[in-house]
């Protein structure tokens, strides 16, 4: 299934803008830690795709995460491990270090990781009928014309709860992991940013503590209607 999603992949950031029929849609989810993004677009994802099968169409909707940092380490000829580690890097400002330490097999010196992680999301929201989770997506596709942005939030205790439960870890490890996790996120998504640009970048945002994922998912599917993505 990996093999075929990157070829899927490597197939369309093959084409030439000339041959691109449209722009989007495209729907970018971006996440506080602990809300529930990628259940939240699986379920989404069938939704659309129901609603195509209904009006005797093709089921074409899918979702993209960890999927972008395999493309792009396919792109850069680099670890997949390698690509994760410079997101992680670039967050916690080590980054001269970590491209210090690669070898010029892997062409770092010749490539910029983050241009190419932009160009995998800008491509793939370009072709549409994707829903792509965090990786600054709601940045770096807020322009394409039809397009859906939205933002999960909630508070602080309920994330760290959440986050207890599912490393197994005590309350004030994982308020720490969330609080660590939240700031990381952030200065990824700030990296992508436009200098000097206030635009924001997110259509609606949810409370992930007072709204369930089905709730939340119905709310993003009639957006979709009204923003006549679908």
């Amino acid at each position: 299934m990996e093999n075929l999603f990157l070829k899927y992949m490597s197939e369309r950031l093959a084409l030439t803008p000339a041959k691109r029929s449209h722009l989007g849609p495209v729907i970018t989810i971006s996440r506080e830690c602990g809300c529930p993004g990628n259940e939240i677009a699986e379920m989404l994802k069938n939704k659309l795709n129901q609603k195509m099968v209904k009006e005797g169409q093709s089921p074409k909707w899918k979702w993209v995460n960890k999927e972008i940092l395999l493309k792009a380490s396919e792109e850069l000829k680099m670890n997949p491990g390698d690509v994760e580690t410079y997101v992680k890097a670039k967050e916690s400002g080590a980054l001269h270090d970590l491209v210090a330490s690669f070898t010029e097999t892997y062409h770092v010196r010749n490539a910029s990781i983050k241009k190419v992680i932009y160009e995998v999301i800008r491509n793939l929201s370009v072709e549409g009928h994707v829903i792509v989770v965090g990786r600054g997506g709601g940045v770096i596709a807020w322009d394409i014309p039809k397009s859906l942005h939205l933002y999960l939030e909630a508070p602080l205790h309920w994330k760290s709860a959440v986050v207890s439960s599912q490393r197994g870890i005590s309350a004030s490890d994982a308020r720490k992991f969330v609080l660590e996790r939240d700031n990381q996120r952030l200065k990824f998504r700030e990296g992508y940013r436009p200098k000097g640009s206030d635009e924001i970048y997110y259509d609606e945002r949810f409370n992930c503590k007072s709204l369930s994922k089905e709730e939340i998912c119905d709310l993003i599917f009639h957006a979709a209607e009204l923003k006549k993505l679908i």
